[in-house]
Formats: structure tokens, sequence, C-alpha cells
């Protein structure tokens, strides 16, 4: 997967688009590599996949450890369990990117911020 950059100013870390720092950070988050082996798949740096992880949890996470990985196991239930999860992973990444893509092209920001007062109507 070539890195999608938003642009490069001279003297300036490349900036990357949001579907690459989700899929990055992803990546790393469903427990199947280090920073370096993420980074290595990407020519990344480990410091860079470190930065979208957190960049990630901060702007996706609600807080819970929702991304913890399931054990493999040889039971024919929990490989469909498991291959249920992958698959609903897969659609909230896609949910992800296309909210991001909507407020870039909208510039309305449609996610609900945490401990936002309610309006007094």
């Amino acid at each position: 997967m070539e890195k999608p950059r938003k642009g490069l100013n001279i003297g300036r870390i490349p900036t990357f688009e949001d579907s690459f720092k989700i899929a990055v950070a992803r990546e790393y988050i469903s427990g199947d590599f280090s920073y370096r082996q993420v980074g290595n798949k990407y020519d990344l740096s480990g410091d860079t996949v470190r930065h979208f992880v957190y960049w990630y949890r901060k702007h996706y996470c609600s807080g819970s450890n929702e991304l913890s990985s399931v054990p493999e196991s040889s039971s024919t239930a929990n490989e469909g369990l498991v291959k249920e999860l992958a698959l609903a992973r897969l659609k909230i990444t896609a949910m992800e990117m296309l909210i991001s893509n909507f407020e870039k092209e909208t510039g309305v920001d449609i996610l609900k911020k945490y401990g936002t007062k309610q309006s007094n109507k």
C-alpha cells in the first residue's frame, strides 16, 4: 500500500491521509504486530506508527478497549466468532473513513465530542 500524503512542507514531517492513518493504527491495535513490524510493512518508523495509534485512539476510540485481541481457538464456534469480529472491525474502519471524508468535504464536524454541554432549548 502506497503512503498517501496530503502535503509535504520543507522542514516538516509529512502529513498522511486520515484513511491511511486509520488503517495503520487498526493493524497495530489488532494485536498481531509490533510498532516496528507495522512500520516496516508500510515503510514508516515505529515512532510514526505509535503516533498514528495515539492519533486514532484520541479521535476514534470512546475510552473503552473495544479492539482487544481475541485469542484464536480451534473450535468451530470460536472460529465463526473470530471471523464475525474481523468483519465487524472492517465495517468500523470503513465507516470511520466515510465519516472522515464527509467531514473533510463538507467542513461539518459530525462526531460527538464527549463532555460538551447540551443546548438549552
